[in-house]
């Protein structure tokens, strides 16, 4: 494609410079997209349609809106802003730690060059792997280019609209900044294509490690396994199911080495006959079984049966006429093909295909499954791969996309990879060549190799753990700094590791990729799985699941320390504590001092400087009380007040959730210490983490409670142990979520337990518009507003104490 051609399938209509990155393609793999990328941020500069010292926002941290990033950060560094928006955390949040294989040419196999392992592009490339480790490769790129560049990252902000201009900018809505937004010369929507749709009930994402790469643990004699879907997500979950607890790396790699003989030139001529006209109406698992079949090499069935997994029942369900669509993988329906035949060629039978036959009633996400004409069944295991629900991503835009043609583009010819033009190759190689370009060794000196990895070996020594690692257990913050993967080799069982291993999983669940070799791989998976579940976090898309493979052997590692596990886990836990109250200072001082950093809350100057000379009366008292420090990290982080916090509570503390979830609560505790008259302090015991004679309060920043987003509702049923909640994430006003309920709680009271009364209900007061506005007005203004609920809450008291009076 030309230039030109790019620019005009990518600009939206009536626009000057909105443009649309890949979120309506039909090829979508993660090399697809980054080549659109660099071939779209070529065209934009080859055409002049953005001035060196312009201005960019990309919207979308998937693999296509980085990508754009650092071509942009590499070929045009005199740019005056280049900001990426992502409503995730991270970028390439989804792909984090999945063990799904990606190659970059696989799907345009059986073509030339499709075996090759590597994507040849010249920025942000990377080769075959798991899912999680590409992703770190090209986050480490995107990281370097933000250190090297104007290039920023806005993480935890989804933008909320655009205002194309009548000239050439286009203004950014963005949430917690002004209402007219920041204004760009270019915009580009890199907003991919959203999560998969049905994932609020029993299937887990498609990027989670599968539960059917390990055996299926269970009495059940037969376990039925249920895929609902016809594209590629579903046939590849119906092959990790169908084949014995194989990784899908282990799958793609098995049917490359399959020699098909003269199968193979069949099978590339049934495929040009899908793609002719009228192609898409042909019944290819028909064609392959009448055709393929007799061709396959005796040798490969055997391989193929070897290979699968016995006493399962795997019932493959789609809705459209055929199974096997031509817009598919030809790999996965290869796989698919064989699987099914090699079942019915052994008398197996545990496959089974349903066609043409829809759900009766509403999806089913959970419990029973009944199709059409079917009686209801409930299987082991489902997954319903029922294709993405892109109306999240797509809905601040609709706007905007009213008027971009063609929005799902169809291909009448087989979709292949697109291809890298000649110009933008030599645009980005010459780019990367000045960015790589670095002041030689000295002559006999080597250059540093930096190993992206730490490593760790875990070894049973007696009663004691032999911890194997270039840093000590004392020095664990470490594994926090920069962007280093963190992988866990351990010969001793959950059993035995005892409290160590929630320490392990704090560690992990921070770092950018997260794995562990395993002696006892099905403890270790179930303790991570665990310990990292969504559910344990403090709010949405913080996930960050440990992939825990077969033992694999550690890297030469020092042996630093011989402990009992306890012990180990316990240094662990407080070195880390200490660094996540240094890291929480800093974010403070980057918001409340000279730096101004923006966190959606607007703070008048002279209430900023109270705030902060308090917080460093607080830093003082949790720098020498370890036991405070944690109390009051830990609190800020999860609604669960206990005296004897367990183990897993403090996997979510870590630099992941610093902004929102301890940054602002914080800030709220602080709020109100300065503005209440009541000078709260950080409390060392139960009940709460800020306390003063009188008054013990939880300042709280979770952003769901037992994975239900935080309302007034879902407020009011939390068993607080306080008299006061303060809860950053909660936006409801205080007159929707109070009743008739009492101010005060002895400091020294037993916390509560069980059922109690109305009157002895918290205080709860949220984040809502009233305590924002107040803030960018001053200190006066949030102690009238404090004081106008405590006033509330006393006159409601004495009304409720004279009705019991006089009942």
């Amino acid at each position: 494609m030309t230039a030109d051609e790019i620019i005009e399938e990518a600009l939206i209509p009536g626009t000057h410079s909105v443009f649309v990155l890949g979120s309506f393609e039909q090829r979508v793999t993660v090399y697809s997209q980054q080549v659109r990328a660099l071939n779209l941020v070529d065209a934009i500069l080859s055409r002049g349609l953005l001035q060196t010292t312009g201005s960019v926002a990309i919207i979308g941290g998937g693999a296509a809106g980085v990508t754009a990033a650092v071509a942009l950060a590499r070929a045009a560094p005199n740019l005056r802003a280049l900001d990426l928006f992502e409503s995730r955390p991270n970028v390439l949040d989804l792909q984090h730690n999945s063990s799904r294989y990606l190659h970059p040419h696989f799907y345009d196999w059986p073509n030339a060059g499709s075996n090759n392992p590597d994507a040849g592009l010249p920025l942000m490339n990377w080769t075959a792997g798991p899912a999680g480790e590409v992703a770190a490769t090209l986050r480490a790129q995107f990281d370097d280019a933000r250190r090297s560049s104007i290039l920023t990252f806005q993480p935890d902000l989804g933008v909320t609209g655009l205002r194309p201009s009548t000239t050439s900018t286009v203004r950014v809505l963005i949430p917690g900044v002004s209402p007219l937004g920041k204004i760009y010369d270019i915009v580009i929507l890199a907003i991919g294509f959203g999560l998969e749709a049905f994932l609020d009930g029993e299937t887990p994402s498609y990027w989670l490690p599968s539960q059917m790469s390990a055996a299926l643990l269970t009495n059940q004699p037969d376990p039925l396994i249920f895929v609902s879907g016809n594209g590629d997500g579903g046939l590849v979950d119906f092959l990790m199911a169908a084949f014995n607890a194989m990784e899908h790396l282990a799958i793609c790699e098995f049917l490359m080495g399959l020699d098909l003989g003269p199968a193979l030139a069949e099978l590339q001529l049934i495929e040009q006959e899908a793609w002719a006209t009228g192609g898409a109406d042909l019944d290819l698992l028909a064609l392959y079984q009448h055709r393929v079949r007799p061709l396959v090499p005796q040798s490969v069935w055997q391989s193929v049966i070897a290979n699968l997994r016995n006493h399962a029942r795997i019932h493959l369900h789609t809705n459209e006429a055929r199974l096997l669509r031509r817009t598919t993988a030809l790999h996965n329906r290869l796989a698919v093909f064989l699987v099914i035949e090699a079942d019915r060629m052994i008398d197996r039978n545990l496959i089974e295909i349903t066609t043409g036959i829809a759900f009766a009633g509403a999806v089913p996400i959970s419990g029973a499954i009944t199709l059409a004409g079917v009686p209801p069944f409930t299987p082991y295991r489902r997954f319903l791969r029922l294709g993405p629900d892109s109306r999240p991503n797509l809905a601040p835009f609709d706007a905007v996309l009213s008027t971009f043609p063609s929005r799902v583009r169809l291909s009448a010819v087989r979709p292949e990879s697109p291809r890298l033009t000649p110009a933008a190759r030599a645009r980005f190689e010459a780019a990367a060549a000045i960015a790589g370009a670095l002041p030689a060794p000295p002559i006999g000196v080597a250059p540093a190799v930096v190993d992206a990895t730490h490593h760790l070996l875990l070894r049973s020594n007696g009663g004691n753990v032999e911890w194997h690692a270039n840093v000590a257990p004392g020095e664990a913050k470490e594994y926090w700094g920069g962007q280093r993967s963190f992988v866990v080799h351990t010969e001793i069982s959950v059993a035995d590791a005892g409290p160590l291993v929630a320490s392990i999983a704090r560690i992990g669940a921070h770092v950018p990729d997260f794995a562990i070799h395993a002696r006892d791989v099905h403890g270790w998976r179930a303790a991570m799985t665990k310990l990292c579940a969504v559910r344990e976090l403090p709010g949405p898309d913080l996930a960050t699941p440990c992939v825990v493979r077969e033992w694999a052997d550690a890297p030469p590692l020092e042996l630093r320390a011989t402990v009992a596990p306890s012990r180990m886990a316990a240094t662990i836990h407080d070195i880390l504590d200490e660094e996540m109250l240094r890291q929480l200072r800093s974010a403070l001082h980057d918001i409340l001092g000279p730096a101004a950093v923006e966190m959606g809350w607007l703070i008048e100057s002279a209430l900023k400087d109270r705030l902060w000379a308090r917080w460093e009366e607080w830093h003082g008292a949790l720098l020498v009380d370890a036991v405070t420090r944690r109390r009051f990290l830990l609190l800020l982080a999860t609604e669960q007040d206990r005296a004897d916090p367990a183990d897993g509570l403090l996997v979510r503390v870590g630099p992941k959730i610093l902004r929102p979830f301890l940054t602002k609560p914080a800030l709220f505790g602080l709020a109100f210490a300065v503005s209440s008259g009541h000078a709260l302090v950080p409390a060392g015991g139960p009940p709460g983490n800020v306390a003063t004679h009188g008054i013990t309060a939880h300042a709280c920043g979770v952003g769901w409670i037992e994975g239900r987003d935080l309302g007034a509702s879902c407020a009011m049923r939390q068993n607080w142990t306080t008299g006061v909640v303060l809860l950053a994430q909660l936006k409801d006003a205080f007159h929707l979520v109070e009743g008739e309920l009492r101010f005060d709680r002895a400091a020294g009271g037993t916390p509560r337990v069980g059922t109690i009364s109305l009157g002895e209900e918290p205080l709860v007061i949220g984040a809502d518009e009233a305590f924002v506005t107040a803030l960018e007005a001053g200190e006066q203004n949030v102690h009238d507003y404090l004081h106008s609920i405590f006033t509330w809450r006393s006159e409601v008291a004495r009304a409720t104490l004279e009705e019991e009076t006089h009942g």
